[in-house]
């Protein structure tokens, strides 16, 4: 069913012509999680609006959904000027490749030297129409995965944070062995989970947590340089203790039952609820929203601890996805969009919408990270995001590193594997190999 709704999309707006096409800028944006980060962009567009006089139609669409409302767009030939998503959307490299997208350089301009050189590398993209590289996504802002720990729980439990181990396998052991049965019978509950894992194949969260597996086990089956070595036999090995350390965390019980049908906010409400003990998260979007309505226990009950070190001892590279946005020639109003970018960078809105946007993203920019605002250390999430964006390694992407697209689909493998694993009862093992031959038939078509 999940495989029809871009084309249901793409031919509602088929026959359906967006009424926003009478404006001078259409921009698509997603929906926050809070007012006031809606109310942000809402100040931006009327910023834009009063010194350009031109009218732009706003459109916000629920963050889960805008990835496939745009790729629907796109196939029905009507995409909006501008589009933000904070979920990535995986078409946006092979677009570029295609030419639909504009080239963002010369409304950056020198603006680009205040941008973190790592985003605007994962952002210029060759566009195979003209055989030239540019600046074809605009860079928002960076997510970075987060793990997010109830302290309060964690000390009813009998534990305090200096407890929690630094090494990969005894800090999910933690978790798992002793905090989950402690807090249970803390409460006399067997409904509190000492850790909340997405396992299903509708949530971003199976494969960012799933990704800090790989990594944790060194299990990248393309090297920096963009070979691929999926079939080397210790890639191999390594890939199947990943799936199978994430997947342990289900099948021992220590994440809900139903985080196999969970989507994008599933955890979050879990958390929230006080219902698991520790969650993973790639914004800060769980502890902002008690910051707005419940904040002894956004500074003095929840916590944002760091990440332990891989399985071998080495620091673990954090995934950090770009939120980045985009402009579409077929949009109609180029010019316009462009503008609306250069409005953004050059004139402090894009930072605005930042700081007041439930601090979701890290800004882009060096700079503004490292203004007081992040790294107050009264703060218990902010500064501890900050802190690990700055300090540990960065990830690399395989579709950047290779130039082959393909790996945008192929990403989509693993949470299918994990799922495999945790509902149908197959080996880490078997998973593994029929994800491998399904990533070698992707790249080969």
């Amino acid at each position: 069913m999940q495989q029809l709704v871009p084309a249901l999309l793409a031919a509602m707006l088929i026959v359906a012509p967006l009424s926003a096409r009478s404006a001078d800028l259409v921009v698509w944006w997603s929906e926050g999680y809070t007012n006031q980060e809606d109310e942000a962009v809402r100040e931006v567009i009327a910023a834009f609006e009063e010194k350009t006089g031109k009218q732009v139609e706003l459109v916000f669409h629920p963050e889960p959904e805008l990835p496939d409302t745009v790729v629907a767009a796109v196939e029905a030939g009507k995409p909006p000027d501008f589009s933000f998503s904070v979920i990535g959307i995986q078409d946006d490299a092979q677009w570029a490749y295609d030419g639909r997208l504009v080239d963002l350089t010369d409304a950056v301009g020198y603006f680009a030297d205040q941008f973190d050189p790592y985003a605007l590398d994962q952002v210029t993209l060759l566009d195979g129409t003209t055989g030239r590289r540019g600046l074809y996504l605009l860079p928002v802002g960076f997510g970075t995965h987060h793990v997010h720990v109830w302290k309060n729980l964690l000390e009813q439990a009998g534990f305090t944070l200096a407890d929690i181990p630094k090494g990969w396998d005894a800090f999910w052991s933690f978790w798992c062995d002793q905090v989950q049965p402690a807090v249970r019978q803390a409460f006399g509950r067997d409904d509190v989970w000492g850790a909340g894992l997405s396992m299903s194949v509708d949530s971003p969260d199976t494969e960012n947590g799933l990704w800090q597996f790989v990594s944790a086990y060194d299990a990248e089956y393309v090297t920096r340089d963009g070979r691929l070595v999926i079939d080397d036999p210790e890639v191999r090995r390594r890939l199947i203790q990943a799936i199978d350390g994430y997947t342990a965390i289900y099948r021992k019980g220590c994440t809900p039952p139903d985080s196999i049908v969970w989507t994008s906010g599933d955890n979050n409400e879990q958390f929230l609820a006080q219902n698991i003990v520790m969650t993973l998260n790639m914004t800060l979007s769980i502890p902002n929203m008690l910051k707005a309505t419940r904040p002894d226990d956004y500074y003095e009950n929840a916590v944002t601890i760091d990440w332990p070190d891989g399985v071998y001892g080495q620091p673990l590279a954090i995934e950090t996805p770009i939120n980045r946005a985009m402009v579409f020639k077929d949009g109609g109003n180029v010019d316009t969009a462009k503008e609306f970018v250069r409005f953004l960078v050059g004139e402090g809105w894009l930072a605005h919408y930042l700081d007041f946007a439930g601090d979701r993203m890290l800004p882009p920019m060096p700079k503004l990270l490292q203004a007081p605002f992040w790294l107050d250390p009264s703060d218990p999430h902010r500064m501890r995001s900050a802190m690990q964006f700055l300090t540990r390694p960065r990830p690399y992407y395989y579709e950047i590193v290779s130039g082959d697209w393909g790996h945008n689909e192929a990403y989509s493998v693993w949470p299918e594997a994990v799922q495999r694993v945790a509902t149908d009862g197959i080996s880490a093992e078997q998973a593994v190999d029929e994800a491998i031959a399904r990533i070698k038939q992707i790249l080969s078509e």
